[in-house]
């Protein structure tokens, strides 16, 4: 039982980057103990909670990739947000032809 107490406690992602990330914003000027382990366990959930639903959803379950992240990310309204950091991935061949399909339509 204190085992378990201890590990919901305990963060997995290292908070000296967290608080640099936090630092990172203008607005942000001290960041108090409790306001970056909060954060710090918000994001493992969030992270946790982003891999479970993206692992859920994808094809294969032996593995997760990248492009079930990508998939996931792009196809719900909720994570929006996201789009920009985690793209789906595009072939360099497939991007340089959309490219063209807009020059001629541009034309």
């Amino acid at each position: 039982m204190a085992d378990k107490a201890s590990n919901a406690n305990s963060n997995t992602l290292p908070l000296s980057r967290v608080k640099t990330i936090m630092k990172s914003s203008p607005e942000v000027s001290s960041i108090s103990q409790e306001a970056l382990h909060l954060t710090g366990k918000a994001t493992e959930l969030f992270i946790q909670a982003l891999a479970k639903f993206s692992y859920q959803q994808s094809d294969s379950k032996s593995s997760l990739e990248y492009k079930d992240l990508a998939e996931i990310v792009n196809s719900e309204d909720t994570l929006q947000f996201l789009h920009d950091i985690v793209p789906r991935k595009v072939k360099a061949k497939d991007y340089l032809k959309m490219l063209r399909q807009i020059e001629d339509k541009d034309s």
